[in-house]
């Protein structure tokens, strides 16, 4: 489906433009440790990300024995590790590059905190193809709520349609842009999973993303 420079493209931050997950495995593996909780595998890690920090330590630790004092220590430490080992995926600088030639809409939706959405964006200098972007904690609901999305629409005085898009990795990014109205597309090469909701596309790598959007070149 070919875009145009006023369709809309939300994409996932962890796991669709970044891949982030050891970063976060060595602060989480940290943080257990501290509390006396048992450590578990890289891939335990990548199967509980991608729902906001509060599930991430709960499915860690267990529901029952949550704290939000372990919640703080896991943000102070990943907030020193967030970018020593994190790195963009391959071929999304031009991905990203040939997007911003062509619509005027592009954002972030991340279900990580703003805070360190931001810190992660800048630091990779992800500012320079966004209009703007934002964290789980920028609207009264995250994703899989179609909340974030149906937002930044409002903020444009824009409709959703099908010729705007969401690209995530998880369950989380294809059901908010389905109940929003929009286009999905699904990163088989991120952390994530498909529930019951089925993406319109999936790609297997980032360039993949321009052939689903008939994009054939960044002029």
């Amino acid at each position: 489906m070919k875009i145009h420079k006023n369709s809309f493209i939300f994409l996932d931050l962890d796991g669709t433009i970044i891949d982030t997950l050891e970063d976060i495995h060595n602060s989480l593996m940290l943080t257990l440790e501290k509390y006396g909780f048992q450590k578990f595998s890289i891939d335990t890690t990548k199967s509980y990300v991608g729902d906001g920090i509060k599930k991430l330590i709960e499915r860690s630790v267990g529901k029952e024995n949550y704290r939000l004092e372990i919640e703080k220590y896991f943000r102070n430490i990943y907030n020193q590790k967030i970018i020593e080992t994190s790195n963009m995926y391959k071929d999304m600088d031009y991905v990203l590059s040939t997007l911003r030639n062509i619509t005027d809409y592009l954002f972030i939706i991340s279900n990580k905190s703003f805070d360190f959405t931001d810190k992660i964006v800048k630091h990779f200098g992800l500012d320079k193809y966004f209009l703007k972007w934002f964290g789980g904690d920028s609207f009264s609901e995250k994703k899989p709520s179609p909340i974030p999305v149906l937002e930044i629409f409002k903020i444009y005085n824009k409709t959703p349609d099908k010729n705007s898009f969401i690209i995530g990795d998880n369950y989380t990014d294809i059901e908010s842009g389905y109940y929003a109205g929009i286009s999905t597309i699904f990163c088989n090469y991120g952390y994530g999973k498909i529930k019951e909701v089925k993406p319109d596309y999936e790609v297997n790598n980032p360039l993949e993303i321009l052939d689903v959007l008939e994009v054939t070149n960044c002029e």
